[in-house]
């Protein structure tokens, strides 16, 4: 690997560590139902509308990804985070901050997320899987630095004047990185060691459905994690918020974990994995019940922990399914799963706390959530199967021919 490869993943992991304080906003969301004095399900719309307008962004800037385009996007994407984060510090109502968290700062999100994927993918075909995960890391652990952070500033300005001290650090360290990014694609690596590993399978709508289910469930939990810490399980602050900075470690290191795994040992593997995770951490939330701190720490750090998985797993799906001819826009609309599953999610959780205020329906819902998944997985694994043996027996036949 060159020193300038080096050098773009590093610019790319600290993008993505500013990025990633969209998964902080369970601590913004206690002093948002304060100050504009809503409940559970109406303090997480601009959570929702931003991972929507974030899943909104990739699909878009897939469509139009070019390598000419590409630090154009990270320009313009960087510049609407920043005027996100200033527009919230001066909004008057949950209304404007749903516009300004959810749509400006979601959309840059979006527009800026796809492009340090998209040059990975193409520039490290062998390692894609590994590489991408490493770039995602530093989404994935963005609240470990950004919770405690984002404490500290409320505590000392209050909830809106932090909202614009992070419009100005999009503006004094992601907008100078963007002009001198390193979007450069070297065609000839590109092209030449490109393979689709699962020829005549496309099973798209089994994937997205996969990912809608594990955006739900991650981005639910997430959304969710300090308020059911605090409120519902009265655990100490400081500590919950200790416990958020160890759930982005794990949200992180998933990324690079679970796409090592993509590389070596494949789709189904990878997601039955993860599945099981994912029902382990609800089980444990059920028998906890808020008495136990490690057991929540337990379980939501497995939660953290998949959301993330699930972010390296579906890229390196996408061109194990459909190669990198067809990568960018295949991609970008199954990123909408993403967006999908913060609707979903945002929506049904804020429900089942407003109206039934326990936390025992949402881990039940997980766990059914889980047992579908697991049924759609085992039908993949079965196309996957028959292609293979049907590549085997046409291959054989040719060995013979000759």
């Amino acid at each position: 690997m060159k020193k300038k490869h080096y050098i773009m993943i590093a610019t790319s992991v600290l993008m993505m560590l500013l990025m990633g304080t969209v998964y902080s906003y369970s601590v913004f969301r206690v002093h948002i139902e304060t100050l504009f004095d809503v409940g559970t399900l109406q303090s997480g719309l601009p959570y929702m509308t931003s991972l929507a307008f974030y899943a909104l962004g990739v699909m878009v800037t897939g469509r139009l990804m070019k390598p000419s385009r590409l630090r154009g996007f990270v320009v313009i994407g960087t510049i609407l985070i920043a005027l996100g984060w200033f527009i919230s510090g001066i909004a008057p109502s949950l209304g404007v901050l749903i516009f300004s968290y959810g749509v400006l700062i979601g959309s840059g999100v979006g527009i800026v997320y796809g492009i340090p994927i998209y040059i990975a993918q193409k520039q490290f075909p062998e390692k894609s899987g590994l590489i991408t995960g490493i770039i995602l890391l530093g989404f994935g652990m963005s609240p470990l630095i950004t919770a405690p952070l984002v404490k500290v500033l409320i505590d000392l300005l209050t909830i809106q004047p932090a909202f614009i001290v992070f419009g100005a650090i999009f503006l004094v360290i992601q907008l100078p990185i963007s002009f001198i990014y390193d979007t450069s694609i070297d065609e000839e690596v590109a092209t030449s060691k490109v393979e689709i590993k699962h020829y005549g399978i496309k099973p798209f709508k089994s994937i997205y459905i996969l990912f809608v289910i594990a955006s739900t469930i991650g981005l639910m939990m997430i959304g969710l994690s300090y308020q059911i810490g605090v409120v519902y399980y009265e655990f100490n602050v400081l500590e919950v918020t200790a416990s958020l900075s160890f759930f982005a470690i794990m949200n992180g290191i998933a990324r690079p974990i679970f796409g090592r795994l993509m590389d070596k040992k494949g789709f189904v593997f990878s997601v039955r994995l993860s599945l099981m995770l994912i029902g382990i951490a609800s089980v444990i939330g059920i028998l906890n019940q808020g008495n136990s701190l490690i057991l929540f720490i337990m379980s939501f750090s497995l939660f953290w922990f998949n959301l993330g998985a699930w972010l390296a797993i579906v890229p390196a799906a996408v061109k194990s399914f459909y190669g990198m001819k067809l990568y960018s826009r295949v991609y970008g609309v199954m990123f909408t799963g993403y967006g999908v599953g913060a609707i979903i999610g945002t929506v049904v959780s804020g429900m089942i706390m407003d109206l039934l205020r326990w936390t025992t329906n949402l881990y039940m819902l997980v766990l059914v959530l889980i047992g579908i998944s697991f049924v759609i997985a085992s039908l993949i694994h079965r196309q996957v199967r028959i292609s293979q043996m049907y590549i085997a027996k046409q291959t054989q036949g040719m060995v013979e021919e000759v």
